[in-house]
């Protein structure tokens, strides 16, 4: 999964949402579920200080190595994320991760999220559509009702995007959803 990741860039995988994004006003940033690290280290190359989250031991140990001292690193996991409990953010990246977690746990998640982001700030989460071919587990993905939880904890939706895959996988689209706490 590494190199799959590591295939397309980051400002490919998320050009929908960068341009809503002032990261000249914004210091620091959360990478979810940060897999390789291409999201966190293109974001510290935006002058942001990076934690980045992986529960994935391999994947991890990859990141770091992808990233070095660049990026600081946490094994956690939502929705708890017990470890960043306490901080602030001003941007959240949540990246191919949802689909991971139950209709439960995306609640969950939403709340332990919004209390980790700074005010006036973003929250920027990608919902996959299309399940997988290995054994990972994939739920099926409601835009609308994770817009409608996001509202309830006081987000404002800035961008809703629906686009293909961007390493083609056939069944695969993606809905990116940029909201501003």
């Amino acid at each position: 999964m590494f190199a799959q990741y590591q295939s397309v860039s980051f400002e490919n995988v998320h050009n929908s949402w960068i341009q809503e994004i002032n990261f000249k006003q914004c210091k620091t940033a959360l990478a979810i579920g940060a897999g390789s690290g291409r999201d966190a280290l293109a974001s510290k190359h935006k002058k942001l200080c990076v934690t980045a989250i992986e529960p994935s031991d391999d994947l991890r140990a990859l990141g770091q190595a992808f990233t070095g001292d660049d990026v600081t690193w946490l094994n956690d996991t939502l929705p708890k994320l017990e470890k960043v409990k306490g901080k602030i953010f001003d941007i959240i990246l949540v990246s191919a991760v949802w689909m991971h977690l139950s209709p439960q746990e995306q609640t969950q998640s939403l709340q332990t999220i919004s209390t980790l982001l700074n005010d006036n700030d973003y929250l920027i989460i990608t919902l996959r559509h299309g399940g997988f071919s290995d054994t990972r587990t994939a739920f099926e993905m409601d835009a609308n009702r994770t817009i409608h939880e996001a509202k309830q904890l006081g987000l404002s939706l800035i961008l809703s995007n629906h686009e293909g895959d961007k390493i083609s996988r056939d069944n695969v689209s993606w809905h990116t959803l940029c909201f501003k706490a």
